[in-house]
């Protein structure tokens, strides 16, 4: 019981923490180049005990950058599911923040590596003598992307990525992901 009271303070400290952090980069606007916004399609990867489970997501993303630097916030939000020996996996949302390193763009291409902190929720479910609920994963969470800038539109890139979401010795969850950013 003491366990579960403790996941429950340090689940509201995290979400007053992201609140803050959130309220932090949207007032880091007033001293950014530019603010973006971006859209992707992601094949999730969830693997457990040598076995993998591929759902798809959508995932939301919002920054302000300055200097060859950001801050970037994200949303993911599952399309579907997957299973796993008749137990299904859905990777119901992840929340996450991130400081984004961008490199130069050169001849409209660049590179972006973000480390962050995401918070994700997956639940599982299938038959009653298996294991059925919801768990939250929390940590370290880091991607590397490669984005191109369309000809005629200069403020519109098309953006392949990987993310690592979690990774620990009994579960990781990443994705590969395609999408668009405008920048303003």
């Amino acid at each position: 019981m003491r366990s579960l009271y403790n996941m429950d303070i340090i689940k509201k400290f995290m979400n007053k923490f992201f609140s803050l952090i959130l309220l932090f980069v949207t007032s880091f606007q007033c001293f950014a180049d530019s603010a973006y916004i971006g859209v992707d399609y992601m094949l999730t990867e969830i693997e457990l005990s040598g076995e993998k489970a591929k759902p798809s997501a959508t995932s939301l993303r919002v920054g302000v950058s300055n200097s060859n630097m950001a801050f970037e916030a994200q949303y993911l939000s599952a399309n579907g599911n997957d299973n796993i020996y008749s137990m299904e996996f859905d990777l119901q949302q992840s929340i996450g923040l991130y400081f984004v390193m961008q490199s130069d763009i050169i001849e409209g291409v660049g590179v972006d590596i973000s480390l962050g902190y995401a918070m994700t929720d997956m639940t599982v479910s299938g038959p009653e003598n298996t294991y059925n609920g919801e768990d939250n994963y929390n940590g370290f969470s880091w991607g590397l992307a490669i984005h191109q800038q369309i000809p005629n539109l200069k403020h519109v890139h098309v953006r392949l990525a990987y993310q690592s979401f979690y990774n620990d010795s009994d579960i990781e969850i990443n994705g590969v992901s395609l999408g668009v950013t405008y920048q303003f």
